[in-house]
């Protein structure tokens, strides 16, 4: 069986001090590896490639059959890292905080311990609050996908 260890040791030295970050990986049962990626200014499929290939070649298939994922949270999965938090300041996020309630807000700035959402209310959505949420109240958060300019 391969060790969830050992593929974060592999791809954290691969990756190195850089801009890019290991988010995640699971391994299941039927050794069904699954890696998520990200970047500082995002991370294209290209840099995936390069990290399953520098997985692959530590593994041989003849002695360990697996089967291999590489690729970046997309815009719907919640943030893991506080590095991915980061490269969302200054864009739409969405929180749900422990008592249920939804968030929406700019995301204007963020500590260790708390982050900063500016939102809209008011009937026309002019008016702006900001809120301090700690990260202990927060159950999930993500970017906000809109397509509008």
């Amino acid at each position: 069986m391969i060790n969830k260890k050992d593929i974060e040791r592999i791809v954290n030295d691969f990756l190195g001090e850089g801009d890019k970050f290991l988010v995640e990986v699971s391994i299941n049962h039927k050794n069904s590896i699954n890696v998520l990626v990200d970047g500082d200014e995002g991370m294209p499929i290209s840099e995936c490639v390069k990290v399953s290939r520098e997985i692959e070649s530590r593994y041989d298939r003849d002695e360990e059959d697996y089967e291999l994922r590489v690729s970046s949270p997309g815009l719907d999965r919640p943030f893991k890292l506080l590095r991915q938090y980061k490269k969302y300041v200054g864009k739409e996020i969405e929180v749900l905080a422990k008592d249920d309630e939804k968030k929406a807000g700019v995301l204007k700035s963020l500590t260790d311990k708390e982050i900063e959402l500016e939102m809209s209310v008011g009937k026309k959505k002019k008016e702006k609050v900001f809120m301090t949420i700690p990260f202990d109240r927060i159950l999930e958060a993500k970017p906000v996908i809109s397509f509008k300019k």
